[in-house]
């Protein structure tokens, strides 16, 4: 029964043994567009809408090594010497001759005292460790958005008919730095395409232009829908790297503004009667809730 239950414990030893081995490792690298690789170190990135993931894994290696270990002594309490007493017993009393003096030997005994030696303390010991190597995978991803456009005109968003009018975009190139294992890594995303769309929402008037800076004159009265659409580029880069890396996919990113266009007789639409209206403060004598009638609260 003893060596059944033996027998199946190696197995099931043996089992997860083989697990373990054959197990396959978990990717570090979670982006789908390979950046640039050095050994065991990898980048890489994709774009998920208006934000760009950059990816980085890192194997850290620490080689086996050797040292010398100094290990001293262990203390132990000391303890006081103490005298060791040795008795001697001495040799019954002998009587001589006349001629020579007599000599008389005690019977009682006679203790000598003896001190011992200190004990030597054991020099430190000297002893030679050996530390194995280890190695660590690390893998860490950052997000980064650029800033949006904005789209203006000039010289007003009211207009008369056939008055002509300067559309401009704020995109232009910029940057945004962050962290990834613990390095400073910087984003930059630069504006390729700019595109501008009037009346997108009514295909018979529905015209498009491109460029930084477009201009416009509007045939028809009303309130006129601009959109505005640019289109960036993304490159990133981590501290140690000389050159940037490019991110296949480019983000765009869009915004809109509303222009009214009259022919000179009919007022703009009253936009400032949606506004709720301006609180003023004002020094009251009681609480306006409470008695309307006082001071400062009509």
């Amino acid at each position: 029964m003893k060596s059944q239950q033996k027998a199946n414990s190696v197995l099931g030893f043996a089992l997860i043994l083989s697990l373990l081995l054959f197990a396959p490792e978990p990717s570090l690298a979670s982006c789908r567009n390979p950046g640039a690789s050095t050994g065991d170190n990898s980048l890489g990135s994709q774009i998920n809408g208006s934000v760009v993931t950059i990816c980085a894994s890192a194997m850290l290696v620490s080689p086996a090594r050797t040292a010398e270990v100094r290990m001293k002594p262990i203390a132990k309490p000391s303890l006081a010497i103490q005298p060791i007493i040795k008795v001697k017993k001495s040799a019954p009393a002998v009587f001589r001759r006349p001629q020579t003096p007599i000599q008389i030997r005690t019977m009682f005994p006679v203790a000598t005292v003896t001190k011992p030696k200190p004990s030597l303390k054991k020099p430190t010991v000297k002893k030679l460790s050996t530390f194995p190597g280890s190695t660590s995978k690390y893998a860490a991803s950052a997000d980064f958005s650029p800033v949006g456009p904005v789209a203006s005109v000039f010289p007003s968003s009211q207009l008369t008919l056939g008055q002509t009018a300067t559309f401009r975009s704020s995109a232009s190139q910029h940057f945004q730095v962050g962290t990834l294992l613990s390095q400073p890594t910087e984003v930059r995303f630069t504006p390729v395409a700019i595109d501008w769309l009037f009346d997108p929402l009514e295909p018979d008037r529905a015209v498009s232009f491109s460029g930084e800076s477009v201009s416009h004159a509007f045939t028809s009265e009303g309130l006129h829908e601009v959109q505005l659409r640019a289109t960036y580029t993304v490159s990133y880069r981590v501290r140690g790297g000389l050159s940037w890396i490019s991110e296949p996919d480019s983000i765009s990113l869009s915004d809109t503004i509303e222009v009214f266009v009259s022919d000179g007789s009919e007022a703009p639409p009253a936009a400032e009667a949606t506004k709720p209206p301006r609180q003023k403060v004002r020094l009251v004598a009681q609480n306006c809730l409470e008695r309307p009638g006082s001071f400062g609260c009509d």
